[in-house]
């Protein structure tokens, strides 16, 4: 919301976190409608980042006031993973039919990738994963746009005076389904076919992932490091290894590239799109040993640099001001 706020609006926030418990839950949705009343009458337009229980009554009350409103879409709220039980419309229930209705009253949806409006085949195909906005609405005249994360390349930096080595790839791994969606057995294969590489997962928090997968020798684990520690492992590393069964735009892979890291990514949603021709895109476990090759060869900073290059021409910060400057 930063962005707003650099476009000179004043951003009046409403900020639900996920409870399970019920009377958690029912005051979340009382402070939504209090605020949503004490702001929205003021305000030019709402934003909801992700559809789900918080949109509907800032939403409901936008239309009462003829209000534009806005979701934002990251993939979690346009995707059915049946296998992991994950995504917003997993389950027929009221959760799922909130997020419908909050689609049919919105005014815009905006996504990260575009691969989440009409969704990815190549997901369907290998993992029967439905997604897709557009697969989930009645609303037809819906405007759905695409609104690419932007990446701040001054923070996000390549240090040429640094060696590189090493394949590292992360994310919150809090439990076995999130072990799964990103990929980890992938990244665990791999290290078996790269021995006398050093892999590292990074955000481990809650379990154990060696319970879960039996990891190889050459395979490190961390807890979540914070945003300074991150890049520091970023600039460190020679490959990034993106291989998740679903994404939006992938934040992780983006700032690695951004550092200078080779990317290694799974052909699903927005990945393909941030690496281009700057990695190596795998389908498979098969594939796995194209990119032990790929791993083997010999690389400097100028493909270093391409990889850089790449996020900061395609998916640079100011042109996601820009954008949004221009839609709303």
């Amino acid at each position: 919301m930063f962005i707003f706020e650099a476009l000179g609006y004043k951003v009046s926030k409403i900020f639900s976190r996920p409870y399970k418990s019920g009377v958690y839950f029912l005051c979340n949705r009382f402070t939504e409608f209090i605020k949503s009343m004490m702001y929205i009458p003021r305000s030019k337009i709402v934003v909801s980042w992700f559809n789900d229980y918080h949109s509907l009554i800032p939403i409901l009350i936008s239309k009462i006031f003829f209000k534009k409103s806005i979701i934002i879409i990251g993939g979690y709220d346009a995707i059915v993973d049946k296998e992991n039980s994950h995504g917003v419309f997993y389950k027929k229930n009221i959760r799922s039919k909130i997020a419908r209705l909050n689609y049919s009253l919105v005014s815009e949806v905006w996504v990260v990738h575009k691969s989440l409006i009409k969704g990815c085949d190549n997901a369907a195909k290998k993992f029967s994963i439905i997604s897709g906005v557009e697969t989930f609405i009645k609303n037809k005249n819906l405007k759905i746009k695409e609104i690419n994360t932007g990446y701040d390349s001054r923070y996000w930096t390549f240090d040429e005076t640094m060696k590189k080595s090493g394949i590292l790839t992360v994310a919150f791994f809090s439990d076995k389904r999130v072990i799964n969606i990103k990929g980890l057995d992938k990244f665990n294969k791999l290290a078996s076919l790269l021995p006398s590489e050093q892999f590292l997962i990074v955000g481990e928090v809650g379990i154990d992932i060696a319970e879960h997968i039996k990891l190889e020798p050459n395979v490190k684990v961390l807890g979540v490091q914070n945003k300074d520690q991150i890049k520091s492992l970023y600039q460190k590393s020679k490959f990034y290894f993106q291989g998740s069964r679903l994404e939006g735009l992938p934040n992780s892979l983006c700032e690695a590239m951004l550092c200078g890291c080779l990317p290694i990514g799974s052909k699903v949603f927005g990945i393909p799109d941030a690496i281009g021709t700057t990695g190596i895109l795998f389908d498979n476990e098969e594939d796995l040993k194209k990119v032990a090759t790929y791993v083997n060869s010999t690389f400097g900073k100028k493909e270093f640099k391409n990889a850089r290059k790449r996020i900061k021409e395609k998916f640079s910060l100011m042109s996601r001001i820009e954008k949004i400057k221009e839609n709303i």
